[in-house]
């Protein structure tokens, strides 16, 4: 660097080397840990399945009851009318609900939520499972579940080591 150089960037006269080079936009939202981090929920949702014939026609305030009684799964989930607020705060001030309607919990939930949670990249654990995850899960198939999954493999790891 010249002195004539020096006696312009006294003066405000442009970079000669052209202007810094500014980072992208894209990578400053992966390097923001609060921007790039996945929205967390408390409930896994299941996909949309198809009633099953014997909840056709029955009413909100007794398909608990009946979820109960067709129930396969061996972790014996808890099924209740939940309100989950989240953590946003509205335009009115108060939280917004995450999840409205019937939702379950069980051991399995409550032991590897945050397993099942993690692997889809989220922070914090899932607490219940919706509606349709009841009807293709614990009152279908449980192998569908990956509660039951990590439940299950960590209870055959357990007993393999055991051996």
């Amino acid at each position: 660097m010249s002195i004539i150089d020096f006696i312009r960037g006294l003066f405000g006269s442009k970079n000669p080397y052209g202007p810094a080079p500014t980072p992208d936009p894209v990578n400053q939202m992966v390097n923001n840990s609060t921007i790039a981090r996945n929205r967390n929920r408390q409930i896994y949702v299941g996909r949309q399945t198809e009633l099953p014939e014997w909840a056709n026609g029955i009413p909100d305030s007794e398909i608990i009851s009946e979820l109960n009684k067709h129930v396969i799964c061996k972790y014996l989930p808890k099924f209740e009318i939940k309100r989950v607020m989240s953590t946003q705060v509205g335009p009115d001030g108060n939280l917004v609900p995450e999840y409205s309607g019937i939702a379950g919990d069980c051991g399995a939930i409550k032991g590897f939520g945050l397993k099942v949670a993690q692997s889809f990249g989220l922070t914090m654990p899932y607490r219940y499972v919706d509606l349709n995850m009841a009807y293709r899960a614990c009152c279908g198939n449980p192998k569908k579940c990956p509660f039951y999954l990590a439940a299950e493999g960590e209870m055959e790891s357990v007993n393999s080591r055991r051996k």
